[in-house]
């Protein structure tokens, strides 16, 4: 029986002597496969700053000396289809590719090498954008299970002589850096929404975050001028923008990996205290308040006697999230700085770099959004029943056929976050606020185009409309209630509000469609009936919810 590898080649049959220069003119000869030069230009301008897992001055030399995996190429192929044949109109059968692809996965399992755990990692960001849960889970596991079998969770464990280390291994040990921070944080995103368990404990993460030397992004560089480096944690935002230093977007992603790690861990922990009343085994986890002590299920409005604001441990995580937010650099800032690609060798230039932080800040303040809500909309009683009860806003047939469709991207968990009506007041409108502030921030940088967000975009807008279509229904009742008094008149204002944002919100998504596989969340959506809400003309009586 083989042994499983715990080291790859990290640059095969390279050769170091091609300079940048003659790479370039080479990659734009009639000798190098249009097709394939369209894939890599098409992937590292839109895809590149998502997943920067690769050195550009080395993958374009080795794309041009053939040692790059076709594998790897195809991936791309897959990652880029929509793009390619929205701006050249040639139809690329995506659904083909993804099948022939997921075969030859399984042909190397046992021996990998450094391009196909990067394939494995691209897919597994393509199978989530396409919504295919399924393969998107089994796929984390495939990447979590081979970078922790190579040791990439544990690179700086044994701490070295950063100077004496010469530049290719440097390169070797950046590059699976960042690699090992990009399957992390798919594991960990995946974690929060399938309520399991990240599979890289924090116990087992011993690699530390990748360097920010912003010539790394430079592809007319060949090694990067200052090595080695690490990110500097007192950088100030302008600096950051003067120098272009793309890599801190990357930086930003990883802190909040280790948040929604600490998030999910969390909210596991409050659930076992409840579950744990019915498990004596286990009555060593009962410490503690008792949380929704009177809650009744079949109650219209339930006795909350208590909110998760109560546990410091909750506190401290809704003012991580809002600090990690306040850190980030604001697009609005970068706007009118940076310049788009007009011609591959400009890549990871300083005004390309710029142009692409300005992109990755507005997505992340996207990431910001939905991850706040899924923490808020666990501030609720029935988050610690085993089902919850059918709201009364909704049919018990409607209801059962929404949890349907959601068990298929998320877990049970996670559909009653987004369903629930008995969410405590304070975490709901902490949620109406980050969706009013995303609206604004939204049409701030409405110069951004959509085709550059990445997967995370299209759920922040989901989550968000979810929540806005119960506001609403909440609104309705409370007008009802109210009548024509003070409350009921600020009950429609803050309804006309929410209809003006669902809409906006609502459009953007439809959008999203070309680039994202975003048909299962429109139909969710349409389900949820989005299309009266925002159609309805007589706020009071034509709603038809």
């Amino acid at each position: 029986m083989t042994p499983p590898k715990t080291h790859i080649e990290y640059l095969p049959r390279w050769d170091e002597k091609m300079s940048p220069g003659e790479a370039m003119r080479q990659f734009y000869s009639s000798q190098f496969p249009s097709e394939t030069r369209e894939v890599v230009i098409f992937y590292f301008e839109y895809f590149y700053g998502i997943c920067p897992i690769f050195h550009p001055a080395t993958f374009l030399c080795r794309l041009i000396h053939g040692s790059v995996d076709p594998l790897l190429i195809d991936v791309m192929r897959a990652k880029t289809a929509r793009l390619i044949t929205k701006y050249t109109g040639r139809r690329v059968d995506l659904d083909a590719i993804i099948e022939n692809i997921n075969r030859r996965l399984l042909l190397d399992l046992e021996s990998p090498t450094f391009d196909y755990i990067r394939a494995v990692v691209l897919m597994t960001t393509l199978s989530g954008g396409e919504c295919k849960f399924m393969s998107y889970n089994s796929l984390v596991c495939l990447a979590c299970s081979m970078v922790t079998r190579l040791g990439w969770n544990s690179l700086d464990l044994c701490a070295r002589d950063a100077k004496s280390i010469p530049w290719l291994e440097w390169a070797e040990l950046e590059t699976q850096r960042r690699t090992f921070w990009i399957v992390y944080q798919l594991d960990a995103y995946q974690a929060l929404l399938a309520d399991r368990p990240v599979s890289i404990s924090d116990a087992r993460l011993h690699t530390g975050t990748p360097g920010s030397d912003c010539t790394w992004d430079d592809i007319s560089i060949s090694q990067i001028l200052h090595w080695p480096t690490r990110h500097l944690q007192s950088i100030d935002k302008a600096t950051i923008i003067n120098t272009g230093a793309l890599s801190y977007t990357f930086i930003d992603v990883c802190d909040l990996t280790v948040l929604l790690s600490q998030i999910n861990q969390f909210m596991w922990s409050i659930r076992q205290r409840t579950y744990a009343k019915q498990l004596p085994c286990r009555g060593d986890l009962l410490s503690g308040m008792s949380l929704f002590v009177d809650y009744e299920p079949d109650r219209k409005q339930p006795a909350v006697r208590s909110s998760l604001f109560e546990l410091p441990r909750f506190r401290e995580l809704h003012e991580a999230l809002q600090a990690w937010c306040k850190r980030l650099v604001p697009a609005d800032d970068l706007k009118g700085i940076g310049t788009t690609l007009g011609h591959f060798s400009q890549f990871g230039s300083l005004g390309h770099r710029q142009h692409q932080m300005r992109v990755r800040y507005f997505c992340l303040h996207c990431y910001y959004v939905p991850f706040l809500h899924l923490l808020h909309l666990a501030n609720r009683p029935s988050f610690f029943k085993s089902s919850s009860a059918v709201p009364e806003f909704c049919s018990s047939e409607e209801y059962r056929v929404l949890r349907e469709m959601l068990s298929s991207s998320f877990s049970g968990t996670t559909n009653d976050s987004l369903l629930a009506y008995d969410v405590v007041e304070e975490s709901w409108q902490i949620c109406l606020d980050s969706i009013f502030d995303l609206s604004m921030f939204l049409e701030r940088n409405s110069d951004i185009s959509l085709e550059r967000s990445d997967q995370i975009t299209p759920f922040c807008l989901f989550t968000s409309i979810t929540v806005l279509i119960r506001h609403i229904r909440k609104c309705r009742c409370w007008i009802e209630q109210n009548g024509g008094g003070d409350g009921g008149c600020y009950g429609q204002r803050v309804m006309e509000r929410s209809l003006k944002v669902v809409r906006q919100l609502w459009a953007m998504l439809k959008d999203l469609g070309f680039l994202w596989g975003v048909r299962g969340m429109e139909k969710l959506l349409r389900q949820m009936q989005v299309e009266e809400v925002i159609n309805a003309a007589d706020l009071l009586s034509g709603l038809s919810l």
